[in-house]
């Protein structure tokens, strides 16, 4: 199985390469036609900042795409890096890039939920009625 999950991992890196050059040429396109007013340009760099952040995405997958090949080259893909447990066929069939069991992954998910929930409360404004709180001098 590795040597078949191998062919499509490399697949998968190939038309993910492919589509990085054709939006990286595309923006390029874009930038050397720009001439307009100020909505234009305002639209032009929101489109540039999606380009961005969704290429941010596509480099986030090529790099899960090149750890899954060294584990297929060093003899560890399809084991779970947190419980060493295989991971189930029809999961590597989907992501063929998971480095994580379905268990394990849900562990992770929900930790991370938690930490994120744990930071939110701490930043979220408190309201504080000072009004409450203060002592009014009203004799002086």
């Amino acid at each position: 199985m590795p040597e078949s999950m191998k062919k499509q991992l490399l697949k998968m890196r190939e038309e993910l390469l492919k589509d990085l050059n054709r939006d990286v040429r595309s923006e390029r396109n874009d930038f050397d036609s720009e001439v307009g007013d100020f909505y234009d340009n305002a639209d032009t760099e929101r489109g540039r900042q999606l380009f961005h952040l969704l290429s941010g995405r596509e480099r986030e997958k090529l790099n899960a795409i090149d750890d899954a090949l060294m584990r297929v080259k060093d003899g560890t893909y399809g084991l779970c890096e947190e419980c060493g447990k295989k991971i189930h066929k029809d999961r590597l069939k989907i992501m063929p890039f998971a480095k994580n069991c379905v268990a394990c992954q849900s562990d992770i998910e929900k930790q991370a939920a938690k930490m994120k929930e744990g930071l939110e409360e701490e930043f979220t404004y408190k309201d504080i009625s000072i009004g409450e709180t203060e002592d009014t001098d009203e004799g002086a």
